[in-house]
């Protein structure tokens, strides 16, 4: 199972495609993956949140597409 597909995926379907994973880092404690999401802005990629995989590919956390978005208006917000 690889962990940044699976949150592609989960993005594509879930999110939009002005999303992507980035690399994902593994916590030996939780045996859980955390997959950085990104949005793409005219200003280049921005990060917004992580996703939790467990060791089986199952989304363990990932924010809604309201926190995103409400996460890219903060961060971007001049």
């Amino acid at each position: 199972m690889d962990p940044v597909k699976r949150v592609g995926d989960f993005l594509r379907d879930n999110v939009g495609h002005l999303t992507r994973p980035g690399n994902a880092s593994y916590d030996a404690t939780s045996q859980h993956w955390f997959v950085p999401i990104y949005a793409r802005t005219e200003g280049g990629d921005v990060a917004v949140g992580d996703v939790e995989v467990d060791r089986d590919g199952h989304i363990v956390y990932a924010p809604s597409k309201e926190e995103l978005i409400a996460r890219l208006r903060d961060r971007t917000a001049v």
